[in-house]
């Protein structure tokens, strides 16, 4: 089938489901990090559950295509001494269907200490993947299914004209003679509010840097040190309307960098800047987004490796500059109460090799939060 059609058939789709009701928006995954006064002295039992297929039809030299079908399961145990504090306690498991014997499972652990009515210290598990509201080039949106756990400290802020995101994620402690690298990554995601107009338009700055780190002084390890910086600043156009096809439209652009600034880099390219842009149609049923990557030399360890210059892969496969034209179309509904659907086909179609890649997603995803007791420690 060649690119044409594989368009057709997405207009088709996107029309025949027009007049559904639903919700659709990775907003929905995004973490409640408020602490309610309704909560105060209650302990909770929270379970988040993800059950997800997602098939990625890659046959570019770049990356190769693979399937991902499992669950996530992460029960907690959540008390709320005060207004100001959060404490929860479980468990994350992680298993891919045909691997069952190979669980993968930790323990979580949360202290969350509101220090202002804006502003929040978390220690522990924090909020992490899709919760960062990161583009994919820099943050693989898919961590959400299979690296969703994240650990070490974050800060927040939130109010009506700035969100910021700065957080430490350790990924891989080592101690003396370990024969593998610490990794950690360190994150600043922010976006500024410029012109607000409720109900009608707004005009907002986002601002996002990455850094990936590998390497420690007690390391042992032969690989070189490895520290990779990412960065990406654009603007964001968001316009409401009033009507059952079209309650948003979206319109955001960004400019995009890599450094490598290792002490002795390893890799192709030592720099690189690239441009992402995105036009996307939001109603209660669908986000349909159609956008534009030019990637010059762009290299980010954990964004979407279909947006990079080189192949993880295979060895000496390399495109300096890669041009994708990229069409995503989500769906999503609340099937019942905490229980939410989603399905999701993303396209990337390259311009200078024809070549088209895609993948398609099924996913179930429970949260639901149970009272068990009042627990007051005065």
């Amino acid at each position: 089938m060649n690119f044409q059609k594989y368009i057709i058939l997405f207009c088709i789709i996107l029309l025949s489901g027009f007049h559904c009701s639903s919700q659709i928006n990775e907003s929905n995954y995004i973490q409640d990090t408020k602490i309610y006064s309704d909560d105060i002295n209650k302990l909770f039992l929270q379970i988040d559950n993800t059950n997800f297929i997602k098939n990625n039809e890659y046959t570019s030299t770049v990356i190769e295509g693979y399937t991902l079908l499992g669950f996530n399961i992460a029960p907690k145990f959540i008390y709320y001494p005060s207004s100001r504090i959060k404490i929860s306690f479980g468990g994350n498991f992680l298993t891919y269907n045909g691997r069952e014997n190979k669980l993968e499972a930790c323990l979580l652990l949360s202290f969350q200490y509101k220090i202002s009515p804006k502003f929040d210290f978390i220690l522990g598990n924090i909020y992490g993947t899709v919760n960062h509201r990161l583009i994919d080039p820099l943050f693989d949106s898919e961590r959400f299914l299979n690296q969703n756990i994240e650990n070490g400290l974050q800060f927040l802020w939130n109010s009506d004209r700035i969100f910021m995101d700065l957080w430490l994620d350790w990924e891989q402690q080592i101690f003396r003679n370990d024969p593998f690298h610490e990794k950690f990554n360190v994150g600043l995601s922010s976006e500024f509010l410029i012109i607000n107009k409720e109900n009608r338009y707004k005009l907002s700055m986002p601002f996002q840097n990455l850094v990936r780190h590998e390497g420690g002084q007690i390391d042992s390890y032969a690989k070189p040190i490895v520290t990779i910086f990412n960065n990406a600043t654009g603007l964001s156009f968001t316009k409401f309307y009033k009507n059952k096809f079209i309650h948003k439209f979206k319109i955001s652009s960004f400019i995009v960098n890599y450094q490598d600034l290792s002490p002795l880099t390893e890799r192709m390219y030592i720099d690189g800047t690239s441009s992402y842009s995105n036009l996307e149609l939001i109603n209660s049923n669908y986000n349909l987004t159609l956008g534009y990557w030019y990637g010059n030399q762009h290299i980010a360890p954990i964004g979407n490796p279909i947006y990079e210059t080189y192949s993880r892969t295979n060895i000496f496969v390399e495109e300096p500059i890669r041009q994708l034209i990229i069409g995503k179309l989500n769906y999503q509904k609340d099937v019942f109460n905490g229980i939410n659907l989603g399905l999701r086909f993303d396209t990337y179609y390259d311009l200078l090799s024809s070549n088209l890649d895609y993948s398609w997603t099924v996913m179930v995803v429970f949260n639901h939060r149970f009272f068990l007791k009042d627990i007051n420690l005065k």
